[in-house]
């Protein structure tokens, strides 16, 4: 007799959200390429697209989750190995070294490397979630410095690119999934506590663009002006925020339409990347940014339902995590396009352009899938 195990069910509307988002995304790339000097972005984008259908397919049908949990350790190590790669071999763009080329085609290891980590962390709570009871501060070291280890590596090696901004959002996920996981509160504290202390170290005493972004965010900054607090920024490096506040505020409620938008003719030089939430803004309006954003809000929300129904303690902290992932990069980059927060240089998940992060966010949507899945086993002879 032979047993053979098929999805009966998953959440079709997780999936629809995911397809919608990637047709405004490549709709978007082909709009910000149609009035530039070449379209080769756009054919780059379109190429991306079919591989990423293809990496979220492999992570709905093909990988078995419980298989996967056996491969984490080694793929920690990978991703590891392809990071210290990255700093040998990579590309330098812009001063900061993120990429790697493989067959000309260019990789962000950094991205799958926080995908892996969110993974690794749901095995290793699940693994000894008999000795959760015992984290306080020196039992969480006891039982749990792999997770403390793992993380000082990764982050230490993407901090070494440069790449500081998706330290925070993989960071904040971390914590919550600690926190979810039922790790003693003062242990959770004093974690965040250095993180706090080390990124204002970071920020003071590293390179000087990110004291400036701070600045820069001061001067613009909602939340500074609803204080009444001036800045005293007088540099040239804020034109992309002024920019994007023109462009959004441009916008109004209904948009200019993308036949009459300004920022994609080069006045705003990131539109295809960081900024094209202002594009989208200044274009389709308040209506076009709401919907973009409730999409992503709709989408955080099927993932957090799928999760909290599993009863496996690895299958719940992953999807919240994955989940996490992506929204907090969508939250971050339509923040930092209403200097709302600094700017950061992090992307709009399925719509900015960009191969690598198309790639894992479209693997990351098809385990998430697969999460939701419900699967039977058919008895054959």
């Amino acid at each position: 007799m032979k047993s053979k195990t098929y999805i009966a069910n998953y959440d079709y509307q997780l999936l629809f959200t995911y397809f919608i988002l990637i047709a405004i995304g490549i709709f978007m790339q082909l709009n910000i390429s149609s009035v530039r000097t070449t379209m080769t972005f756009f054919y780059r984008q379109f190429f991306w697209l079919f591989l990423s259908i293809g990496s979220l397919y492999f992570g709905f049908k093909v990988i078995n989750i419980e298989k996967l949990r056996r491969l984490i350790f080694p793929l920690l190590i990978i991703v590891i190995l392809m990071l210290i790669s990255v700093l040998i071999f990579g590309d330098t763009v812009k001063g900061a070294v993120r990429s790697i080329r493989i067959w000309k085609i260019g990789i962000q290891p950094s991205l799958l490397a926080r995908v892996i980590l969110i993974l690794y962390f749901a095995h290793i709570l699940d693994k000894f979630k008999r000795k959760i009871e015992d984290t306080r501060p020196i039992g969480f070291w006891i039982n749990f410095k792999q997770l403390i280890i793992s993380t000082f590596i990764i982050f230490l090696l993407i901090l070494l690119e440069r790449h500081f901004s998706p330290l925070i959002i993989s960071g904040i996920t971390l914590l919550s999934l600690l926190f979810i996981a039922k790790i003693r509160l003062s242990t959770i504290a004093l974690i965040l506590s250095a993180c706090l202390i080390l990124g204002l170290l970071i920020i003071n005493l590293g390179p000087t663009y990110r004291s400036e972004r701070m600045k820069i965010y001061s001067k613009y900054s909602l939340i500074h002006k609803a204080m009444n607090k001036d800045s005293a920024y007088s540099g040239t490096q804020d034109y992309q925020v002024k920019e994007s506040l023109l462009s959004l505020s441009g916008g109004k409620l209904i948009g200019t339409s993308p036949a009459k938008g300004t920022g994609k003719h080069y006045f705003l030089p990131e539109a295809k990347t960081d900024y094209i939430f202002s594009i989208i803004g200044e274009e389709f309006g308040f209506l076009g940014a709401l919907f973009v954003f409730a999409l992503f809000i709709f989408l955080f929300s099927r993932v957090i339902i799928n999760s909290l129904q599993q009863n496996d303690m690895f299958l719940k902290l992953a999807g919240i995590g994955l989940g996490m992932n992506i929204f907090f990069n969508a939250i971050v980059n339509i923040g930092v396009s209403m200097a709302i927060l600094p700017t950061t240089g992090v992307t709009l998940p399925f719509i900015s352009y960009g191969g690598s992060s198309l790639l894992v966010n479209s693997f990351t949507v098809g385990l998430l899938l697969n999460i939701s899945a419900k699967k039977q086993t058919l008895q054959s002879y």
